[in-house]
């Protein structure tokens, strides 16, 4: 069974432990339509089961030490249905914390994503591809002599979503030295918590995949009172990202549709014995290529993971000094091209953590000597998406076992 704890290291006194959870697949989400922090969504019957089985999963790893939601409906319908399945002899402390509602999107909730996008094409660009510059008017009430106006006010949803990400960490985490939390919450949300734990511009809030109901894991190495996640001493490490294989995904599931491509990242550091189980979970997945240098362990691994995908398409790399960093190359041609795949092309990529770290950096605008943050672990898959020249890539799930 697949355990938490051998992708997290152990806490010291300190440390913080936290797992976030999006909520279940709500009524808005079946309809595509914007949330945003309405409470009119509520957890479909698919959105029930899968939180129970979230909760079954975290019942056989470490125990919580205490849990916060959001005040929203659809985050609440899940809680309750994880804590049926969590010990009930350990009584969980619960918060509803206002901070972690989802993003404020004012006159979009309720509305489809394909509505939206047609009425207002120059809004909806710029909330895709430029989020950090994304801006709404919201109506705010005002009285004056008696009298009741309407102002509009321009606001910053992703900007706004920040600040509130900053402020529950340095709020809530000098609360838990040495323990582990549960926070369940929105797909903005958790976004916009893992960023500002990380110290990720807000630039690249669509850079992070959270899937109903995914998983995440980031550490705190330092969570005693005044420190600050966005600090080098408490800076936090994100261990496990959009987990989905508790709730019966091979992979996690495509956001931006099934088309560009998709590179499935292994590290040469791999155990034969430890991806075993990874490579026959892989078995229905179509591997259109792979991408490896010629060192007898990276090639082995790679023979393995292709053992029931003989019409994959195997290239090879005769890595010289002088090009050490052909793979890094290669991925960065790829985000450059103006133009991808109409259909979806998957290739597995095996090459060194280092690597990893850094094409996962590149994607998400990570700084290069904050690489450690992201910590790759031998055994386990991450997967990066580039759906099309108008998107940033998206990680969609990182040690994904």
């Amino acid at each position: 069974m697949l355990s938490l704890s051998s992708f997290a290291p152990d806490l010291t006194q300190d440390s913080t432990r936290v797992v976030l959870v999006r909520h279940g697949q709500s009524t808005f989400n079946q309809l595509k339509l914007y949330q945003g922090s309405s409470d009119t969504s509520m957890l479909t019957e698919q959105g029930y089961e899968t939180a129970g089985r979230v909760g079954q999963f975290l019942n056989s790893q470490q125990p919580i030490d205490a849990v916060y939601t959001s005040p929203l409906k659809r985050v609440q319908q899940t809680v309750e249905a994880i804590l049926e399945h969590l010990d009930s002899k350990s009584p969980k402390p619960l918060d509803v914390h206002q901070s972690l509602r989802e993003i404020d999107m004012s006159g979009w909730e309720g509305r489809s994503f394909q509505a939206v996008q047609q009425a207002e094409p120059a809004a909806h660009e710029c909330w895709k591809q430029r989020p950090h510059e994304f801006r709404l008017a919201t109506p705010q009430a005002m009285s004056s002599s008696g009298a009741v106006a309407v102002a509009v006010q321009t606001c910053y949803p992703v900007l706004d979503l920040y600040a509130r990400a900053q402020q529950f960490w340095q709020e809530v985490l000098p609360r838990h030295a040495g323990q582990t939390i549960l926070i369940a919450s929105h797909g903005g949300t958790n976004r916009a918590l893992i960023s500002t734990a990380l110290g990720l511009a807000p630039a690249r809030f669509h850079s992070l995949q959270q899937s109903n109901c995914g998983i995440s894991i980031l550490n705190f190495p330092n969570s005693r009172p005044n420190s600050r996640p966005s600090s080098n001493s408490s800076a936090a490490q994100l261990s496990i990202l959009n987990l989905t294989k508790p709730i019966g995904e091979t992979l996690p599931k495509l956001k931006e549709g099934k088309q560009g491509l998709r590179l499935l990242l292994l590290p040469t550091e791999s155990l034969p014995q430890s991806i075993a189980a990874l490579a026959d979970s892989l078995r229905d997945v179509a591997i259109n290529f792979s991408l490896t240098n010629t060192a007898d362990q990276a090639q082995a691994l790679t023979d393995q993971m292709l053992r029931q995908h003989p019409q994959t398409v195997q290239l090879q790399v005769q890595l010289q000094s002088q090009q050490q960093h052909f793979l890094l190359n290669w991925q960065r041609s790829i985000a450059a091209k103006s133009s991808y795949s109409s259909h979806l092309i998957t290739g597995l990529v095996v090459t060194q953590t280092a690597d990893i770290q850094q094409i996962l950096g590149d994607a998400i605008g990570l700084d290069p000597a904050q690489r450690w943050r992201l910590q790759v672990q031998p055994g386990a898959m991450s997967v990066l998406h580039y759906p099309s020249a108008a998107c940033s890539p998206v990680i969609q799930a990182l040690n994904f076992a």
